[in-house]
């Protein structure tokens, strides 16, 4: 199981760095999603016993949430004495504090096969998005989105297609950026944002020791930006391209300068923008170059999960 969202910005909570508001409407709503998604399993606890135990996906979630934070059972007052139908994570979801209703979320969602994930996912999304709550779903992990609605949408786009198209790397360090940038370490976030740039390019080119501007040019005579004019390339690569190295080496990680004390967010997202545009672009360009095979397959019918069963993320 991946770190869950109350302890990947455990301290950004702690020190009340980090807000989260969820509108009681889209407390329902996602309540009823997780209802709705609420498939049965079973179980084979014990490798070394072949007894086999009926569960299901809100029942694993709740279970998960007690062991993963070390509580006797969920933390909602008054307890209610109805067990049935979930009735405590239920409360959970609707009165609790909002770091443990995503956490209900990604749990959940670890449960259910592909299909049903990506469903899942849209649903609370399209739920966040109608109710003006600032938090996306991607890959089974929530993140903040920025101020700037095109530059979101754009961030969350960018991460999704990194991770269809195996950039797992890429999308890992996409992913950090964006959890730095919420917790308030804006250097950081510049850092693996360029660093997920890099990322693409050293898929896409195969060179795995080089750096942005080696990777830049590499594009470049690979023919990925054939399609323009020939004057306009040159210019292309050197104005455009390297926009988000500049940033990762004047103001992200280490050997920014000694006079750089504090950078605004602003240049964070700024960062985390760039990147969004890169990735999608060099997708883009990717898929044209080699685009994926079609597949004749069926879609596939949900299926129970058991224990023997690896848990998609």
């Amino acid at each position: 199981m991946r770190v869950l969202f109350s302890q990947r910005y455990l301290r950004a909570i702690e020190s009340n760095a980090l807000s989260i508001e969820i509108p009681q409407a889209a407390r329902r709503k996602v309540w009823t999603q997780l209802s709705a998604f609420n498939a049965p399993m079973h179980i084979q606890r014990d490798p070394y016993d072949n007894w086999i135990s009926r569960s299901s996906v809100l029942e694993e979630t709740e279970s998960d949430l007690l062991t993963e934070n070390g509580w006797q059972r969920v933390p909602v007052t008054p307890y209610p004495d109805d067990t049935q139908y979930h009735e405590a994570l239920r409360l959970l979801v609707l009165t609790g504090e909002g770091a443990y209703v995503f956490d209900t979320i990604e749990i959940a969602s670890s449960y259910m096969d592909a299909a049903e994930k990506d469903a899942l996912r849209q649903k609370v999304n399209q739920i966040f998005e109608l109710h003006d709550c600032p938090w996306r779903m991607s890959d089974g992990e929530f993140f903040k989105l920025d101020a700037d609605f095109v530059g979101a949408r754009l961030a969350a786009n960018a991460h999704d297609s990194l991770a269809a198209n195996q950039f797992t790397g890429a999308a890992n360090e996409y992913a950090k950026a964006r959890q730095y940038l919420g917790t308030g370490d804006v250097r950081e976030a510049i850092f693996f944002a360029g660093h997920s740039f890099e990322s693409v390019m050293n898929v896409l080119t195969k060179l795995e020791h080089a750096n942005g501007d080696r990777l830049i040019k590499e594009l470049g005579a690979q023919g990925y930006f054939d399609d323009l004019p020939e004057n306009v390339r040159a210019g292309f690569m050197d104005q455009v391209l390297r926009a988000l190295p500049f940033l990762r080496n004047k103001l992200g990680g280490h050997g920014q300068g000694k006079d750089i004390v504090a950078i605004p967010p602003s240049y964070g997202d700024l960062a985390i923008q760039i990147a969004a545009a890169f990735h999608n672009f060099l997708i883009t360009k990717h898929l044209e170059r080699s685009p994926p095979p079609k597949s004749d397959s069926e879609p596939s019918m949900p299926a129970e999960l058991t224990a023997d069963d690896d848990i998609p993320f």
